[in-house]
């Protein structure tokens, strides 16, 4: 049901990798924002006259040395995103692919032949092994309805595919279905283990 498969040979990029993974944790929003001086509610009037009071001179009570005033220098609106190219995006993929068949752990499957029974004989086998099925469509799709409160076992469509899940699973099966197989694995097969 389940066959083990290894890739050709690819150099994995680390650092295309590391900008994927980059690029999921960067869920800042960038919208922490505290007033300067020019921000801060009252009025502009000079505090007091400059001379002949004995206190030291004093514009207006925004300043930042004074309670209440604006905050110099403090955080403002900004943008945190960053966009990663196609071709990083693919070259991540591409490695990560290559580093769980390097591990001995991509498997491909016939997802019109996976059945509930398969899956649960598979979740016995390997017991304390956390384990990731990508299918073409896992919503639509009965056995995920039934699975998909198991502990160890993740869904994921081609769409929403994850680098990240990928590399913290100890098990990665990918329906032959998916663009996924047919787009980065289809063609890099050296050999499949039944």
């Amino acid at each position: 049901m389940f066959e083990q498969i290894t890739l050709k040979k690819v150099n994995i990029s680390e650092e295309a990798i590391h900008l994927s993974l980059q690029k999921s944790h960067s869920h800042k929003q960038g919208n922490n924002h505290s007033l300067d001086r020019s921000e801060v509610a009252g009025s502009g009037k000079k505090l007091f006259k400059q001379k002949g009071t004995g206190n030291a001179r004093a514009g207006n009570k925004k300043t930042t040395q004074r309670r209440g005033g604006g905050k110099a220098f403090g955080p403002k609106f900004h943008d945190v995103s960053f966009k990663v190219n196609k071709k990083v995006k693919k070259l991540a993929v591409i490695s990560s692919l290559s580093l769980k068949s390097s591990n001995k752990s991509l498997f491909v499957f016939e997802e019109d032949n996976l059945n509930e029974k398969n899956i649960i004989d598979l979740l016995l086998k390997n017991k304390n092994k956390f384990i990731t099925l990508v299918l073409k469509d896992p919503f639509n799709n009965k056995l995920y309805t039934k699975l998909q409160n198991y502990k160890n076992l993740t869904f994921y469509s081609d769409k929403n595919y994850s680098i990240h899940s990928t590399l913290k699973s100890d098990m990665l099966l990918i329906s032959k279905k998916t663009s996924i197989f047919t787009n980065y694995i289809g063609n890099n097969i050296s050999w499949i283990l039944v």
